[in-house]
């Protein structure tokens, strides 16, 4: 059964390793089967909140005082992950954001496989703009609070899936396939990016 989680990070400040809000998707056989999401208190020294941060999502270091550490949610995270594949829009951007809290908490990198969005969206759909919520509404989804973790990982779940089904491809592997995508991966010696090919 074709099964991957999509997710989605917020940032405290421009740190890649100040994460202060998650929220994951897993999908199995074209259904949500699992879904997490919690605010995360940023690692210290990466635990400052900048206000055009703050702006863009809404979150102020007191919402965070009570939360859960980067090692605990990332602790979550590869539960509900386990081995599948992770999906995010601008995927660079998201699993930067686990190397960079990984490392600030003294984390080993883990090993994963990931796929984008926007760089599949590129290879489906003739747009102005491949932003989130414009590749949503291309993708007919009804698509709000744009910035709120759980509702871009909903968000990104459903463009892929709406991808999956305009390649008529029935798993992950079939789709970046048909797009000519890469496979992007973490992995100990670094990354390597999801990119056309």
């Amino acid at each position: 059964m074709d099964a991957w989680v999509a997710i989605d990070f917020e940032t405290a400040n421009g740190s890649r390793a100040s994460a202060c809000s998650v929220a994951a998707v897993r999908v199995e056989g074209g259904e949500e089967a699992e879904r997490y999401a919690s605010l995360i208190r940023p690692p210290a020294g990466h635990d400052r909140f900048d206000f055009r941060n703050t702006q863009i999502h809404g979150i102020r270091r007191r919402d965070v005082v009570g939360a859960p550490t980067w090692r605990q949610v990332w602790s979550q995270l590869v539960d509900l992950i386990g081995d599948a594949p992770v999906v995010a829009h601008n995927a660079a951007f998201d699993t930067s954001v686990i190397r960079g809290a990984n490392a600030a908490s003294g984390i080993d990198g883990p090993t994963l496989r990931y796929a984008c969005t926007l760089v599949i969206a590129r290879r489906t759909w003739v747009l102005d703009s491949y932003t989130l919520p414009r590749v949503a509404r291309a993708a007919g989804i009804a698509f709000g609070d744009h910035h709120r973790a759980e509702a871009d990982a909903r968000a990104a779940a459903n463009v892929l899936l709406a991808e999956q089904r305009e390649h008529a491809a029935d798993s992950l592997d079939g789709l970046l396939e048909s797009a000519r995508v890469r496979w992007g991966r973490i992995h100990g010696g670094g990354y390597d990016g999801c990119r056309k090919y």
